[in-house]
């Protein structure tokens, strides 16, 4: 982080000290549930009954309350989604069994608000593990979003959508919280605080936030007994420790001017920007064979770093015209990341050194200029439909660079620069895009939608060193045009009830892998670029709020057919690269709901099992019809309990939290170590201490649980990433408004 952030980050802070916050509701939402209203089909307010889709949301106060701080907290929670955590910027989330291709060309879009900022985490192109502060609502959508959001969202869509400016009143919060990690981990702290600012009351407003997360590492090194441990801590900078190795500090700001410039006619302009600092490697290293946990023999402590920087900037205009509405979102995102490695750990071993000085430096440099532009209507009659326009600009630079920088009589390679490959993604993308729904009945609607997309891909490369042979330039090019559509039929059998079925497609643009050393591979039969991806997607659901508005229900059940699946091969001489792998089916069955047992008793519940598996045999992969998609469990399921209750007169609540994810590979070959498979229990405790001020307590992974998340064995010594161990702590906030 440079020093111009961290001052900015500590100059908001100053400016918001005063005040107090607090966010209790006395029962659950009153004696019924609350009626569920998102923005998802960028058709305004709608409620979730009226949606023929299966959708998941999180509003302020569940986001609060349940303590969600990251994506893990909350996709983890849903039904058929799995987050896969490979460290900071470079996680995956996965949909259905649809996952991101092993170029992590990623299959959920994920936006902020109505940014889209999918794939623009570190250099393997994750996602950029936004932090929920001071934020109006989550929304999941389930299923292929081709027609609204386009080739980012095969799989579904994530919306973090913040809390826009109030024009009237002035606050301000301010937010800490304290915690301790088990085992190796250490101590974690945030800190956090808010702005509102009406500068001209009903016209012009400001909201600023700033945030800052510093978390401990965790990985807890296994080398024989507690003084064994602590030399190879001391020797080789541990595994990730509590000594600093593996610490991550999360620092960021958001500030937004809303200006109603008349009754009909706003304008929102925002700045958001976040910085990702790691120190040592994000995942714990595994054995030869990928049996056993080992210890990683990094030479020295500072030889692992990851930096990540994100800053995205949007205008938004929105002109309520009564029966039409005018909305344009123009977003300009930048992002920067670095990674340092000490390869020394893989190479040394197989070569039988003890110090060998091999690094890997991976950097990537993206800057994305998007505008949309769409109109809505709001007709008296049947008939209503949504029309848009969306571009994009995509401008991305990476590199990879490999090493050795030891005496040269401990080289066996012969130079200094063993592998380095520079390779560029200028991407443009023009898409036209419509929603129609009519009324067939008073209670029977139908959508159509249909999205014409329009891609112009190019991808220069530019690849030196020993393992390449020399210096060479490359060139590829991909273009791609067609359609995606949509049909649905909603039934709203009364006011609580609707029932529905749906019919989507999704798309993903295919192009080139990353070259291949062609000194040392044999690249016969290796294709120049991956094929694009397509799936069908068959949904039926209903959906019932009962039992007098104190009970909600969602049921779905689906089919997704997948072809051109993008999948990752190991080549004999130990590089990897992708191919498309054919057909695969996944048939699921999804439940979700809440239910009041009383005014002060609410219970949340979600569960799926769904058959994610490939389709045909594929014998250049080694896998086999049913084999199981990567990353995709069978079974999931979540409960959380919530009470709320007064103590000494004062609002309080204590809520748990438990989830269950089942068994997975991440390889299609379903070989090495199973990740998956693991329960998790969350515990929060809160109260109301005066008008002012409010403390939760909380205990995160209470049972310990070390929870593989993501595990690779392909290439020797593998790496996987553990959930962090428990974790309890203690948070205050405090709000003061006018």
């Amino acid at each position: 982080m440079t020093k111009n952030k961290k001052s900015k980050l500590v100059a908001i802070l100053g400016c918001l000290s005063l005040g107090s916050f607090s966010a209790y509701a006395t029962g659950a939402e009153g004696s019924v549930l609350e009626e569920i209203v998102v923005t998802a089909t960028k058709r305004g307010d709608t409620s979730t009954l009226d949606i023929p889709a299966s959708i998941s949301v999180a509003n302020e106060d569940q986001i609060s309350k349940r303590g969600l701080v990251g994506m893990d907290d909350f996709l983890r929670s849903l039904p058929s989604t799995n987050f896969l955590d490979r460290g900071a910027g470079r996680n995956g989330i996965i949909i259905r069994g649809v996952t991101a291709s092993p170029q992590d060309d990623i299959a959920v879009g994920v936006y902020i608000d109505e940014t889209p900022v999918t794939g623009l985490g570190s250099i393997a192109s994750g996602n950029p593990d936004l932090k929920y502060v001071d934020m109006q609502r989550i929304e999941v959508l389930r299923g292929p979003q081709g027609t609204l959001y386009g080739d980012g969202s095969i799989a579904g869509t994530v919306r973090v959508i913040p809390n826009a400016p109030d024009l009237n009143d002035f606050s301000a919060e301010i937010a800490g919280s304290a915690s301790s990690t088990a085992d190796l981990g250490g101590r974690n702290t945030t800190a956090r605080a808010v702005l509102n600012l009406p500068v001209v009351e009903d016209k012009f407003a400001i909201r600023i936030v700033g945030y800052d997360y510093d978390n401990s590492g965790y990985y807890e090194n296994i080398a024989g007994d507690s003084a064994d441990k602590a030399i190879w801590a001391d020797a080789f900078g541990g595994i990730v420790t509590s000594r600093g190795t593996g610490d991550d500090q999360y620092t960021g700001g958001r500030i937004t001017a809303l200006w109603q410039v008349s009754q009909d006619f706003n304008v929102t302009l925002s700045h958001m920007t976040q910085d990702i600092e790691q120190l040592g490697i994000p995942e714990s290293m595994l054995a030869l064979g990928g049996t056993r946990r080992s210890p990683f023999q990094r030479q020295d402590g500072s030889g692992e770093s990851l930096g990540i920087d994100l800053d995205v900037t949007n205008l938004k205009m929105n002109l309520d015209m009564g029966s039409y509405e005018i909305f344009s979102s123009t977003s300009i995102v930048d992002s920067k990341s670095l990674q340092d490695r000490d390869l020394g750990a893989y190479f040394g071993p197989l070569l039988g050194v003890d110090d060998m000085p091999i690094y890997l430096e991976d950097s990537s440099d993206a800057e994305q200029f998007t505008q949309e532009l769409r109109a809505n209507t709001r007709l008296d009659g049947p008939l209503q439909f949504l029309v848009g326009a969306f571009y994009q600009d995509y401008k991305r630079k990476a590199s990879q660079k490999m090493t050795f920088e030891g005496a040269s009589a401990l080289d066996p390679f012969g130079g200094a620069l063993l592998f380095e490959s520079a390779f560029g993604n200028n991407l443009k993308q023009l898409a036209f895009f419509g929603e129609a729904s009519f009324d067939l009945t008073d209670q029977l609607t139908a959508v159509a939608g249909v999205r014409h997309y329009d891609y112009d891909k190019d991808s220069p490369d530019v690849n030196d060193g020993v393992f390449n042979g020399g210096r060479s330039e490359g060139f590829v090019e991909n273009d791609d045009s067609g359609q995606t559509y949509k049909l649905s039929l909603n039934y709203r059998a009364d006011d609580s009830t609707s029932f529905y079925g749906t019919f989507s497609q999704g798309f993903r643009l295919g192009g080139p892998h990353p070259e291949i050393p062609s000194d040392i591979c044999d690249t016969a039969g290796v294709p120049d670029q991956i094929d694009s991806d397509e799936l069908d997607s068959f949904e039926l659901g209903a959906k019932f709020a009962f039992a007098d508005g104190r009970a909600m229900l969602n049921v779905s059940a689906f089919q997704v057919d997948w072809t051109g699946i993008p999948v990752k091969q190991i080549l004999a001489c130990g590089f990897e690269t992708t191919v498309n792998a054919g057909e695969a089916k996944s048939r699921g069955v999804e439940v979700d709901g809440q239910l009041l047992f009383s005014d002060s008793w609410r219970l949340d519940y979600a569960l799926s099992h769904i058959q994610a598996e490939l389709a045909a045999d594929s014998t250049p992969l080694g896998a086999q019809s049913g084999d199981r998609l990567p990353g995709s469990p069978e079974f999931q399921a979540s409960l959380g309990l919530q009470t709320d209750f007064n103590i000494a007169g004062r609002p309080t609540f204590a809520r748990a939290d438990v989830a269950h994810i089942g068994e997975y590979y991440n390889n299609l070959q379903q070989t090495g170590l199973a990740a998956g498979g693991f329960t998790t229990v969350n515990l929060t405790l809160g109260a109301e201490i005066n008008d002012s001020v409010s403390v939760d307590v909380f205990a995160r992974n209470l049972t310990n649980k070390a929870g593989l998340t993501w595990v690779e064995t392909e290439l020797g010594d593998g790496r996987a990433n553990y959930i962090r161990p428990r974790t309890i702590g203690i948070e205050v906030r405090a709000r003061f408004s006018q």
